[in-house]
């Protein structure tokens, strides 16, 4: 995968690569930050899902909207880089990063890559670690090109159902409707298919190109990723793209598009 790099790549650049920490845990919010304070990649900034990587929750657009981009870009402008500066983003299970990758990508930062292996695999090679908190508080410039393109909601989907693949990347359970942890109810969108994001990774490691390419076979119209929030559907993303597969994420996904009364919900249990 082109936007892969490995712990040995990147102690290599460790000095000139802008690092972004992007661990979280959905039902504890602090976990993540307690984490990066006590130890993380050296130089990397910490970037909090619900605080930096989202936008407050609405009647609509679900868990985890995407964020206000005028405040997001001064956040990343905060970590010095520019149009041209390579970013490294890194977790502990691959969705965090591909989040704060997919958000990179939508306002045309394609020199962006994800750490394979995540922090367990920096830390067991040797990477070094250090601890504390990094402030915000460089001076960088972004010019944002939106890919608006790569973005769908809750209109697009029904706009366009008969030329998209819908694809839910949970657990096959609650895309079955068997139970739903999270969300107040159980089911998936009319007409999707079901490729757990789990199944595409190990660990925090993406599967071999040939591994994902078996797992997505048979996808023939352009695929349209969700989840509950539009956080692990981006692990999806990030494999389609990689293939070439020219993937869109519903942003909102289920749990945005339960908000709307009139969508219409499918379950394999009564």
């Amino acid at each position: 995968m082109n936007h892969l790099i490995s712990p040995g790549e990147l102690r290599k650049i460790v000095g000139s690569a802008v690092i972004y920490d992007c661990r979280y845990r959905l039902t504890e919010p602090g976990w993540g930050f307690e984490q990066y304070r006590s130890g993380h990649i050296p130089g990397a900034f910490f970037f909090d899902l619900n605080e930096d990587m989202a936008s407050g929750v609405g009647e609509h657009g679900g868990r985890h909207p995407l964020p206000d981009f005028q405040d997001f870009i001064m956040k990343i402008e905060g970590t010095g880089i520019n149009d041209e500066t390579m970013v490294v983003c890194y977790d502990d299970n691959l969705s965090g990063a591909a989040r704060m990758w997919f958000l990179l990508k939508y306002i045309g930062h394609d020199n962006c890559y994800i750490l394979n292996g995540g922090i367990d695999d920096w830390i067991s090679s040797g990477g070094p670690v250090e601890k504390g908190v990094r402030d915000k508080n460089l001076n960088g410039v972004i010019h944002p090109k939106y890919r608006d393109d790569l973005v769908a909601d809750h209109g697009f989907i029904w706009a366009h159902r008969n030329e998209i693949e819908l694809v839910d990347a949970r657990e096959n359970y609650r895309f079955r409707g068997e139970s739903e942890p999270i969300d107040r109810i159980p089911g998936r969108i009319p007409g999707s298919i079901n490729i757990p994001y789990l199944d595409l990774v190990d660990g925090a490691r993406f599967r071999e190109d040939d591994e994902l390419r078996r797992i997505l076979k048979g996808i023939d119209r352009r695929p349209v990723m969700y989840c509950g929030s539009g956080v692990t559907s981006c692990v999806n993303f990030f494999a389609m793209d990689s293939l070439g597969m020219h993937p869109v994420l519903y942003a909102g996904s289920y749990s945005d598009w339960i908000s709307y009364t009139e969508n219409p919900v499918e379950k394999d249990v009564s």
